[in-house]
């Protein structure tokens, strides 16, 4: 009877691909076009919703103010996405704009280009 280790088969470790720089003026506007966009959409439909309660509601300033809170936890968030949407549009950006391939030129000619 074969013990359960020999059973498994294990594969070859695959070696690991460094990822290309990106680019930090996309990065950041990308990140904060899904905040913006996604978050600040999500927030104010949540502000907007039916579903307040007596407890936790902030009365008249939360009105007031509700929305540039909203702004701030937008960018907030937009910002400290770390992968999901924000990638997914980034990488769409930079091959549209074909900043992939000129990253990897550069880093393949060691900037020489």
């Amino acid at each position: 009877m074969q013990g359960v280790s020999e059973l498994r088969s294990v594969s070859p470790a695959k070696p690991r691909v460094e990822p290309a720089p990106r680019n930090k003026q996309l990065d950041e506007a990308t990140r904060t076009l899904v905040g913006s966009v996604f978050y600040g959409a999500l927030l104010k439909t949540m502000r907007d919703s039916e579903m307040k309660g007596e407890i936790g509601h902030g009365g008249r300033g939360e009105e007031v103010f509700g929305a540039q809170l909203d702004a701030m936890l937008a960018e907030r968030a937009g910002k400290a996405t770390k992968g999901g949407l924000a990638d997914v549009i980034y990488k769409s950006l930079e091959k549209q704009q074909g900043l992939r391939d000129a990253a990897k030129l550069s880093s393949a000619t060691g900037g020489l280009i």
